[in-house]
């Protein structure tokens, strides 16, 4: 029997949608969980902002998984300081790391609206990935429909709205995003949003990944978090076939509940996870720094240290860049790393890649 398009809730939803009493000890656990994050942010010995850019790579690693690409953290970094050859895989990560340094930059012009999803989206689907051919930047014209690979509209597991509702939906969405109109917590709020975001699926591909972008865009520009740096995605890869039918229980079941408490307990598990880093990261740092400098009798051997971390796969060429240091003596203290087993290369006699391992085993 063929299914009809879905009529998404309009927002905000209604008081007898939500009881917030059955996920009241996950928000309360979540609330502390990310504040916790915040102040180790905040007090970290390691710079805070020479992380990001792994982390946030990890997170495209993470959220282009979950849409079936097949590529690690490594390999990522590989292609990006030239080593390894580009891919379509590869490329579709790279998109998704910057469409959301994309979104983190345009929020200080934009609000989070249609623009700032379809600047995004338009990133997101460049440089010949899949689905760079339908619409790019642009809300959908058709019909679509979810569900397994070959499936049809009579057996996909939902059809979202039609295509002339898109714009009507979305901009009740938007409305809700700037100006929610109820007394619910801005953690329950995103939930609610990511879900909304997901059943209008407003683009023909590339939605999810849009959708969890929108994340901590959101809950950096409510001031929730410091900066748009709390990803959930290796959380819902994680339990991603729940993930899945938790969105279609808001739908057909009605179940706003269910779906906010698996949110919320996969934002614990990734505050933990967090909190973990920091902390990991942090005795590395001090420790690997301090054995550097005992090492190379140099003020600048902490500006290498600093590079590794915001690039722990690199080339001199690269990592001297960053540091600001000469290439020679970028070479000369990365041989003194790596004969104290700091630093390993691939071994070649010209062009040398090398990785910084102690980083990448606690970031994987």
């Amino acid at each position: 029997m063929k299914k009809t398009p879905f009529i998404p809730d309009r927002l905000p939803l209604q008081s007898d949608q939500l009881n917030q009493l059955f996920f009241l000890k996950e928000l309360i656990e979540a609330n502390k969980k990310i504040a916790q994050y915040q102040v180790l942010l905040q007090n970290t010995k390691l710079p805070s902002h020479l992380l990001l850019n792994p982390v946030m790579l990890n997170e495209a690693v993470q959220s282009t998984k979950i849409e079936g690409t097949q590529v690690t953290l490594d390999e990522v970094l590989e292609v990006e300081t030239k080593s390894r050859k580009n891919n379509k895989d590869v490329q579709e990560v790279v998109n998704y790391y910057q469409a959301l340094r994309e979104g983190m930059d345009k929020l200080a012009l934009l609000p989070i609206s249609t623009r700032l999803f379809k600047a995004m989206h338009l990133t997101l689907m460049s440089n010949e990935v899949r689905g760079s051919n339908r619409s790019p930047g642009e809300y959908r014209k058709i019909q679509n429909f979810i569900g397994p690979e070959g499936c049809t509209l009579e057996t996909a597991t939902f059809v979202p709205p039609q295509p002339q509702m898109v714009d009507n939906h979305m901009n009740n969405l938007e409305i809700y995003i700037n100006d929610p109109q109820d007394e619910l917590d801005e953690l329950v709020r995103i939930a609610v949003i990511h879900a909304q975001f997901e059943t209008i699926h407003p683009f023909l591909d590339g939605n999810g990944r849009i959708g969890r972008i929108l994340i901590p865009l959101y809950l950096f520009n409510k001031k929730v978090i410091d900066f748009p740096n709390f990803f959930l995605s290796e959380a819902l890869e994680r339990d991603k076939h729940k993930y899945y039918r938790f969105l279609n229980d808001t739908r057909y079941k009605g179940d706003w509940n269910q779906w906010v408490q698996f949110f919320l307990q996969a934002m614990i598990h990734q505050a933990d996870k967090n909190i973990r880093l920091i902390h990991d990261v942090n005795q590395l740092y001090e420790h690997d720094l301090e054995l550097s400098q005992s090492l190379i009798n140099s003020s600048g051997v902490k500006k290498l240290v600093d590079a590794m971390y915001q690039k722990p796969i690199f080339t001199v060429h690269t990592i001297s860049a960053i540091a600001d240091i000469p290439e020679g003596t970028c070479r000369r203290y990365l041989t003194a790393l790596e004969s104290s087993r700091i630093v390993f290369s691939d071994g070649k006699p010209r062009s040398k890649t090398y990785y910084y391992y102690n980083l990448l085993d606690k970031l994987r």
